[in-house]
């Protein structure tokens, strides 16, 4: 296993802001165990009262219903602040969650999902 990569089970999550944007990057899994620390994170960046967050799940190895449910009320959140919060697709095992939830009707994707192996 690569020093850089985060243990099974676990979240990496980094962010840079420019420009009134804020880019997170998430690599791991996003789910109970992990969705306080994205919560706490996204807590902090809303603070910094941008006018973009953009949330790349291209690294994201798994999302379950509490993972989804932290994008969801981001998303309630940003409309409710005025700013826009949009997704960089993830693998086709997350962007499947999406699909049979329903919640890619209501949250906003951009880009092209990432390349499979």
């Amino acid at each position: 296993m690569s020093r850089h990569a985060p243990r099974p089970g676990s979240l990496s999550i980094s962010s840079v802001a420019a420009n009134g944007t804020v880019s997170i990057s998430l690599e791991g899994e996003l789910d109970l165990a992990s969705a306080r620390k994205m919560q706490e994170r996204l807590s902090v960046i809303e603070q910094e009262q941008p006018s973009r967050v953009v949330v790349d799940l291209s690294k994201l190895a798994f999302i379950d219903s509490t993972g989804l449910r932290v994008l969801l009320l981001a998303d309630a959140r940003a409309r409710e602040r005025g700013y826009e919060l949009v997704l960089k697709p993830g693998e086709p095992s997350v962007q499947r969650v999406f699909e049979v939830t329903g919640a890619l009707d209501v949250l906003r994707f951009e880009g092209p999902a990432p390349e499979g192996p």
